[in-house]
């Protein structure tokens, strides 16, 4: 399966690699330049590459990471997403007990829906434990939402190949404050919060 990757980051490079490793092809783009990512992307091996940004809407699942500033120019300029699993990425959140009260992160994702309104999109969140006195990122649990139930099931399943536990808040983000699964609230807070 193509994996298209349109904006570099944390988490898109981290899914890149995990992505790569797991025997996907993963077409890249960098919207702001390539080359200013060619050495990383090397580095990840023959399963990734660097391309236009129509050859990486090719792939079955669009990664997104794209600041706010640019999301229109760069949505506006990609070829047809209609039925495509179009996943926007966000930075870290050192404080994921803060979904508990809310999505306060969606609006790139309402953004996005509403650019490319023929795909379905995916928001995900990507929490992560900082121990104290150590520089080590734990990034082995990871949130999602969706509206599209055939997606959501495409997703769980493609980050659990990535070894990644995949946490669904899609109720949450459509009902509001209505109870979530007790595992994911259980989940959230037991992430320590950041000082």
């Amino acid at each position: 399966m193509k994996i298209g990757i349109i904006g570099i980051g944390t988490l898109t490079l981290e899914l890149a690699r995990r992505a790569t490793q797991a025997g996907y092809q993963v077409i890249i783009n960098n919207p702001r330049g390539n080359g200013l990512v060619r050495e990383t992307v090397e580095k990840l091996g023959q399963n990734a590459e660097l391309a236009s940004l129509e050859k990486a809407t090719e792939g079955e699942i669009l990664l997104l990471f794209i600041p706010k500033d640019d999301l229109q120019s760069v949505l506006q300029n990609m070829p047809d997403t209609t039925g495509k699993i179009i996943v926007h990425t966000s930075s870290l959140i050192f404080n994921p007990q803060s979904l508990l009260s809310g999505i306060t992160n969606a609006l790139t994702y309402k953004i996005t829906a509403e650019l490319l309104p023929k795909a379905h999109v995916v928001k995900l969140f990507n929490p992560v434990k900082l121990e104290k006195h150590t520089s080590t990122v734990q990034k082995d649990e990871i949130f999602f939402i969706a509206e599209h139930s055939e997606s959501k099931l495409r997703i769980q399943n493609f980050l659990k190949s990535l070894n990644f536990s995949a946490l669904d808040l899609s109720r949450r983000l459509q009902y509001g404050r209505t109870e979530a699964n007790p595992d994911v609230i259980h989940s959230i807070k037991n992430y320590p919060k950041r000082n």
